[in-house]
């Protein structure tokens, strides 16, 4: 017999061994206040209960769910077969069947872990977070000491807004773990949100020290250099996102606009440049190669190149795109009608 064989019947007897014990001690407790059971008789929702661990192992999830239906209405307040079932649909990508399953088996045990961060879980992958952060605020209540739990709980509230609440459980989290990069990206975010560039990019730095190579984090970082001024260090870590994944093109963007600010001209015209290849239809970076190229026209100007009224024109070309995929930009409008008084 194989080790996870193994593992799986003595998981099944060990469950089958508590719901025996569990009903026992329900039965008993009937006995003890005058009403007697007959004797004999066992509880058909266990015998269910177990048909269904079998049936979802065995991968025959509708015959499961089946199962611990009639279960339930065998037994209403049977709180391990409404786990099960809010088990089973989640696997099934049934995310609302589940998280009312979970629900159901909270309401009828609010002192399960396991059952609350699963119901906060189910309503993450809805994007219903307001229903999440409540779940998982509940879960931490119950194990404050569980890193994982305190930071979906986290990463609720942000994306809810409540960034208060957010950090709380995030400096919480990073206290018991001070080593996991995730945290300290959320912590990063969490202080973004708040406009705490400093403590943003303190955290990422920290983050980055983790895990250098997740380009998510570094152009997190890049961006918080770059709100913060701090242009060469905007500039080396954007450097790096575009090296890990080249077809980045918020970074591509966000690179044009530092060497723009650097007044490094030609590398801005090819960091917009791939920006739009990678998406024509982002208007920030078509609006960006705009502003590269009339920049580079005026330079051209100056030095009466014939090359100046080429360059004009594809930097109207480019403001054009932009303004066709967002017309609600009155400034470059106005920009656009002054170098193109035709229009």
């Amino acid at each position: 017999m194989s080790e996870k064989l193994r593992f799986n019947v003595f998981r099944l007897f060990f469950l089958i061994l508590s719901l025996f014990i569990f009903v026992g001690c329900q039965e008993s407790a009937k006995t003890d206040n005058g009403v007697k059971a007959k004797s004999g008789k066992k509880d058909p929702s266990v015998s269910l209960y177990v048909d269904a661990i079998t049936l979802s192992e065995t991968n025959e999830p509708t015959q499961a769910i089946e199962k611990l239906n009639e279960a339930v209405e065998t037994k209403p307040d049977f709180a391990l077969a409404y786990s099960l079932m809010g088990n089973i649909y989640m696997r099934q990508g049934m995310f609302a069947e589940s998280a009312q399953a979970y629900a159901k088996a909270t309401e009828l045990n609010p002192w399960s872990f396991d059952d609350f961060c699963n119901l906060g879980r189910a309503f993450r992958l809805m994007d219903d977070y307001n229903s999440a952060a409540k779940a998982y605020a509940r879960a931490c209540s119950l194990d404050p000491q569980n890193t994982s739990a305190l930071c979906s709980a986290a990463e609720s509230y942000f994306r809810i807004g409540d960034y208060e609440s957010a950090l709380e459980f995030g400096k919480t989290a990073k206290d018991l773990d001070p080593t996991d990069s995730d945290i300290e990206k959320l912590m990063g975010d969490i202080y973004t949100a708040r406009k705490d560039t400093e403590l943003a990019i303190e955290s990422y730095e920290k983050a980055v020290q983790l895990n250098g190579s997740d380009a998510n984090t570094l152009f997190s970082l890049g961006a918080s250099y770059l709100q913060a001024g701090r242009l060469e260090d905007a500039r080396t870590t954007l450097e790096s996102v575009v090296q890990i994944e080249p077809s980045n093109v918020l970074a591509y963007r966000h690179l044009g606009y530092v060497y723009l600010k650097l007044r490094e001209i030609d590398l801005a015209v090819n960091s917009y440049e791939k920006a739009v290849a990678i998406s024509p239809d982002d208007w920030r970076a078509q609006k960006g190669l705009g502003v590269a190229y009339m920049m580079k026209y005026r330079i051209q100007k100056s030095f009466e190149s014939a090359d100046a009224n080429d360059l004009k024109q594809q930097a109207l070309n480019s403001w054009s795109k932009s303004l066709d995929l967002n017309p609600a930009q009155d400034n470059l409008l106005k920009l656009y009608r002054k170098y193109n008084p035709s229009r």
